[in-house]
């Protein structure tokens, strides 16, 4: 790898927006109710969001093969102002990713009511020994499956009654072995054995909630929970394993001011019934976010296009930054006017006007989605020219590890893969939107 000083890197912009296609969100003035008919069209809209995937960690390069060659990668390294490090890699226009996926097995099935019949995944947790576990929300089960993908049980199920959830919408394993079910809207956090099945619940109610889980189970004795709202109001919540409130930390203001709806970069703004509703702008850089093992937020700016990532503590400073260099990709102009038009019509059957359509981004986001490996490793999914992604894999201190591109036939479905060793679980979909959970493995590409 070679070293150079920061301004002789070769400049190549990067993508100029993050995840298409968010979720678009509804708020009421003076905390209003929404109107029923407000949510029913916010349900519409959301069938026009892009598929995105939010894909992840990749397994450690060593005892996968020859390590890549990383020897036509430049990397510079400084110190900012703030005392932060920055790290700068500039990839060649042409580098190609070292490592590719092999299949290993599929489960998922596309006819019948069976346990591998899935709906919608908000959870996947795997073992070491190649078995996985999935929370089906459509469903609202937990299911178990085997090595060899057979099933082994399914807990859960829809209610109120011990071990039965209200809208669970995610999953956590426990270094204890066990498997933890946050039910925001159900007031508790619930605990299985992943055999035996329903072991205790905990009361947990903090005022938020989100269509699947963005909390983390850190050092393996804490729960961080974090609330993102509009400029100031970002909070991080911080429960022990039963659930009980130890601490809450201020976190760094989001883009847009708290006080004026109507100026969020990110979003399109509309007046409606005595309230407002905000649909979010396709293809713009929200920011990207992901709390790490130790407790350590890895973020993108918001509004920012870069690939760039900064490490920072939850109430504290910015310690690194990580800049790659990679050249941007354009979205199809045949894509883009496909979602404009679908918003348009939908809109319009709202009675809502025209908007700024020039405001939709034409090029794809340079970080998609920050994740982590068992061992530690740091992936940032970033777009691939011509299609598909590519995951660029960092150490805790910011080196280029190598770069995988997944090759398996299918699309990645918008939840985080896990990933032990060489082995990868990954949540995808056919050209029939059926679901299946994929267990690859990492090896070199063939010849």
């Amino acid at each position: 790898m070679k070293t150079l000083p920061l301004d002789a890197l070769p400049i190549r912009m990067p993508a100029l927006d993050t995840l298409a296609g968010r979720t678009f969100a509804m708020k009421s003035r003076a905390r209003r109710s929404r109107a029923a008919n407000a949510s029913a069209d916010s349900s519409r809209l959301r069938r026009f969001r892009l598929a995105t995937c939010l894909l992840a960690s990749w397994p450690v390069l060593v005892g996968c093969g020859d390590a890549p060659s990383r020897s036509d990668w430049t990397t510079a390294r400084d110190t900012l102002p703030s005392g932060a490090v920055r790290i700068v890699h500039a990839p060649p226009a042409d580098a190609a990713p070292a490592w590719t996926l092999v299949e290993e097995l599929r489960v998922g099935s596309r006819e019948g009511a069976g346990p591998d019949s899935f709906g919608y995944l908000k959870g996947l947790v795997a073992w070491e020994d190649g078995g996985f576990a999935v929370l089906d929300s459509q469903a609202q089960e937990l299911r178990v499956f085997g090595p060899d993908g057979a099933h082994v049980a399914t807990h859960g199920g829809r209610g109120q009654g011990p071990g039965e959830f209200v809208n669970a919408n995610g999953l956590m394993a426990g270094s204890d072995g066990r498997l933890r079910v946050p039910d925001s809207r159900g007031g508790r956090m619930s605990v299985f054995d992943p055999e035996a099945g329903f072991v205790e619940s905990f009361p947990f109610a903090d005022g938020t909630y989100h269509a699947v889980w963005n909390g983390a189970l850190v050092g393996g004795d804490r729960i961080y929970r974090p609330w993102w709202g509009i400029g100031n109001r970002n909070w991080l919540r911080i429960y022990d394993l039963a659930m009980t409130a130890v601490d809450s930390l201020r976190l760094p203001p989001s883009g847009g001011r708290e006080d004026d709806p109507a100026s969020q970069p990110g979003a399109f703004y509309q007046e409606a019934g005595g309230g407002y509703m905000m649909y979010s702008i396709p293809f713009y850089p929200h920011s990207v976010r992901y709390i790490d093992s130790r407790g350590a937020i890895w973020s993108t700016r918001d509004g920012d296009p870069a690939y760039r990532i900064a490490r920072w503590e939850p109430g504290g400073d910015t310690t690194l930054v990580v800049e790659t260099r990679r050249s941007s990709v354009a979205i199809p102009a045949a894509e883009r006017d496909s979602v404009i038009d679908g918003m348009r019509r939908i809109t319009s059957d709202m009675g809502v006007g025209e908007w700024d359509w020039s405001r939709v981004p034409a090029i794809r986001p340079a970080v998609e989605a920050i994740f982590e490996s068992a061992e530690g490793d740091l992936w940032v999914r970033t777009p691939a020219d011509g299609g598909g992604v590519i995951f660029d894999r960092y150490a805790g201190d910011g080196a280029w590890l190598g770069s995988v591109r997944p090759e398996l036939g299918l699309e990645l479905f918008d939840h985080a893969p896990v990933v032990r060793g060489e082995r990868v679980w990954m949540i995808m979909r056919d050209e029939l939107d059926v679901k299946y959970v994929v267990r690859a493995r990492m090896t070199p590409p063939s010849g």
